[in-house]
């Protein structure tokens, strides 16, 4: 009942930023997502003096060795963040109807509600790692704060890629218990599983095949793409050992190389946005 008030309540002038808002405005109140956001801040900190960047490091190399301490944990919990929001997030069948009633196309239902719980998302994340990352600066007078930028501007990427998987998620499962299960299943799948399963079908493939199949499997997750993308920006390719070197020189450089990854990425945040539209627009609600 309390989404058929919202619903009633947008003004019919500027539908598209108004569903925005009022999904900005849900999303911001969901209790964990507000612990999130605290926890990235405590995160950062807590592992700026795990890695030895406050009192230990030069100054110089501060950020990118926070940047390599943090990733992993990032990447664990941010396209979480990001599924359950777009999942759970969504709006009843009953609002949906009410909303979809009105002079409110299902182009401006879908995408005022992807662009206010991406909003909260991206408020999430820059919040979240920037006040842990200024903190760490002050606390380490460090010098690199902009490599530390690459790191947040590499989770709001993966964010709304994996906002975009659950919004095509919403539209394809009718069922949220259903969607829930699958968005579960995504998330295993990207951040434990896939890396698994590629290395085992390299050895298996053995030579020059091998190591096409871990060349290529880096653009087909989100999560080693925005790795991958991170460390090569925030000036520490050496991280990737000897593999990611011949990954860096078969695309022509770190330029060429990230020039790449951020199109894919694009690819991975409208391609699953389009496809939700295509579903949303043909679905019975």
């Amino acid at each position: 009942m309390a989404g058929d008030r919202r619903a009633r309540e947008i003004p019919m002038t500027s539908p598209l930023m108004t569903i925005a808002r009022m999904e900005f405005t849900a999303t911001g109140r969901v209790w964990w997502i507000r612990l999130l956001t605290v926890a990235y801040a405590l995160l950062s900190v807590a592992m700026a003096y795990a890695s030895g960047v406050i009192g230990e490091t030069e100054r110089g190399e501060a950020f990118a060795r926070l940047t390599v301490a943090v990733l992993p944990l990032a990447l664990t919990l941010v396209p979480l963040a990001a599924l359950l929001i777009g999942v759970t997030g969504a709006a009843t069948d009953d609002t949906t109807g009410f909303l979809l009633s009105q002079p409110v196309s299902r182009l401006q239902h879908l995408a005022g509600r992807w662009l206010g719980q991406a909003a909260a998302l991206s408020f999430s994340v820059i919040a979240g790692f920037g006040t842990g990352g200024v903190i760490v600066s002050l606390m380490s007078r460090a010098q690199d704060f902009g490599r530390f930028g690459i790191l947040i501007t590499a989770c709001l990427l993966a964010a709304l890629a994996f906002l975009s998987i659950a919004t095509l998620i919403v539209a394809a499962v009718r069922h949220r218990s259903a969607a829930l299960g699958l968005a579960a299943f995504i998330w295993f799948v990207a951040v434990i599983l896939y890396d698994a399963a590629m290395l085992s079908i390299a050895v298996w493939a053995t030579g020059v095949n091998g190591a096409r199949v871990l060349f290529v499997s880096v653009f087909g997750n989100v999560v080693d793409l925005v790795r991958v993308l991170t460390l090569v920006l925030a000036g520490t390719p050496h991280v990737l050992g000897a593999a990611g070197e011949s990954w860096l020189r078969a695309l022509g450089g770190p330029e060429p190389a990230a020039l790449l990854s951020v199109s894919v990425l694009a690819a991975w945040i409208l391609a699953p946005l389009a496809l939700a539209l295509k579903i949303h627009s043909v679905r019975d609600v």
